[in-house]
């Protein structure tokens, strides 16, 4: 049986974090030592700023009023995304970004981050697949870049790769 899903609740969250998630990644970028880390960072939080504004153009173009067809065990999975999320209490959240970490802590909160856009690009995609498909394909390239560039712990010939 297939219910409703009011997935424009997944796509305002995209939108919140890609914008929270820049103001990290600019903290984290002033507090690195290093000019890999901080480019890094720097470099990641273009990236999201750009995928902020994507999405919210998106917002306005989601069919079906937004909503999408799941079964209940689907709806359940991405309302307990949405209600977990590292962003979802704003308390919380600013005290991650405007903590202070040293290099491999700011890596290790990056690395759930992308992990985590990743997975919600993924679930908008899945619900809208005809969704500005060449935009959503970009992104998740870019994520899983991120991600690549995170878990590789900074390596020079990667923060170049973050850029075509």
């Amino acid at each position: 049986m297939a219910i409703e899903f009011n997935a424009t609740k997944l796509l305002q969250v995209l939108v919140r974090n890609e914008a929270r998630v820049a103001e990290l990644y600019s903290n984290l970028a002033n507090q690195m030592q290093d000019g890999k880390g901080k480019k890094l960072f720097e470099l990641l939080a273009e990236d999201e700023l750009k995928h902020e504004k994507i999405y919210a153009k998106l917002l306005n173009k989601l069919p079906g009023e937004g909503t999408a067809e799941v079964s209940p065990e689907e709806k359940e999975y991405l309302d307990s995304l949405i209600a977990n999320d590292m962003f979802a209490d704003a308390e919380k959240s600013m005290a991650k970004i405007k903590g202070k970490y040293t290099k491999d802590e700011a890596l290790e909160i990056a690395e759930k981050v992308e992990r985590d856009g990743i997975m919600y690009v993924y679930e908008l995609m899945r619900l809208f697949p005809d969704l500005a498909p060449k935009e959503m394909k970009k992104i998740l390239n870019e994520e899983r870049r991120h991600l690549q560039a995170v878990l590789s712990r900074v390596e020079v010939d990667l923060v170049k790769y973050l850029r075509y």
